[in-house]
């Protein structure tokens, strides 16, 4: 979050109070800011009022701004009754980030992605045809997933509570930080380094399953082999790739489950809470059911021998 401090100076009459209202150019603001407070007074002899704009970067925002659909930059009017109006430029620098990218975009750079310019002609001249950017020299994964997945297995799967305990926000934010600017990983618990790795699968402009994907029949014990199979085949190849990749490493940690005290049934949930995220709507029961089914094959291809 980056806040910004204005501070409006008007010198106002020993007998008479001064109303202000805040508000943006463009009527609505920006999905990113908020501005507190929106209107105040200025009381006899006070000489400055002070509003406070804060940015902040969810999602939803990181998603748009790695795809250039936005910038940071906004203007907010305070009006001064029966005054003049003044007009605030909010303006801020994106720091690139590997959360809320695309698998297909991600595959793309071996540099680490603060690298990337945001700008499309930048990028384009940074990263030519014959620059590591062709699809030829796409990695088969991302390598921030590699990076963190990689962290777990260091910190060891025996963990009790893994993928259930919380990490701790610090040391979140500096994992975070390691893998966009691809410096060395922070001293963290395994439960901080988890809460990354699922972060970033969350937070994919594209999940690794698309809704697309769950089945459109109920899934049976007859038919779950052959639904199972069409789904990974229905896979794009780089979803594929990733997918089989978090499938392998949940099976891993369930070689440890009398310690870390998980099940496949755990890990499913898991598997579709995060590579199949929920919209932010109510879903239809016809969704609801397929995303069940969807539930079923990740059980499926956690507790089957091969894939």
């Amino acid at each position: 979050m980056y806040v910004e401090t204005v501070v409006l100076h008007e010198f106002v009459d020993d007998e008479d109070n001064a109303h202000f209202v805040v508000f943006c150019k463009n009527a609505l603001c920006k999905s990113w800011m908020t501005v507190s407070p929106t209107y105040g007074m200025l009381i006899p002899g006070e000489q400055a009022a002070k509003i406070n704009v804060s940015i902040t970067i969810n999602n939803n925002t990181a998603q748009q701004l790695n795809s250039g659909g936005e910038i940071l930059n906004e203007i907010l009017v305070l009006r001064l009754e029966n005054g003049r109006d003044y007009y605030i430029t909010v303006k801020a620098s994106y720091a690139r980030s590997c959360f809320g990218m695309t698998l297909d975009e991600l595959v793309l750079y071996k540099d680490p992605i603060r690298q990337v310019p945001l700008d499309a002609i930048e990028r384009a001249q940074m990263y030519s045809d014959d620059g590591p950017s062709k699809a030829s020299n796409a990695l088969c994964i991302p390598k921030e997933l590699w990076r963190v997945v990689d962290a777990v297995y260091d910190k060891g799967l025996q963990h009790p509570d893994l993928f259930i305990a919380a990490g701790n926000p610090e040391e979140i934010k500096l994992i975070r930080e390691a893998l966009d600017t691809g410096s060395a990983f922070p001293q963290a618990s395994v439960h901080s380094y988890v809460n990354c790795f699922l972060d970033f699968l969350s937070s994919l402009s594209v999940p690794v399953v698309t809704s697309a994907l769950f089945p459109a029949v109920e899934i049976t014990s007859e038919n779950i082999q052959s639904m199972s199979r069409k789904f990974l085949e229905d896979l794009p190849p780089i979803n594929y790739n990733v997918f089989i990749y978090v499938i392998s490493f949940f099976r891993e940690v369930l070689l440890y489950r009398e310690e870390n005290q998980l099940t496949a049934a755990k890990l499913a949930r898991v598997c579709v809470k995060h590579c199949s995220p929920l919209p932010n709507v109510v879903m239809e029961a016809t969704t609801m059911q397929r995303r069940a089914g969807m539930h079923l094959i990740m059980l499926h291809l956690l507790e089957t021998s091969s894939i």
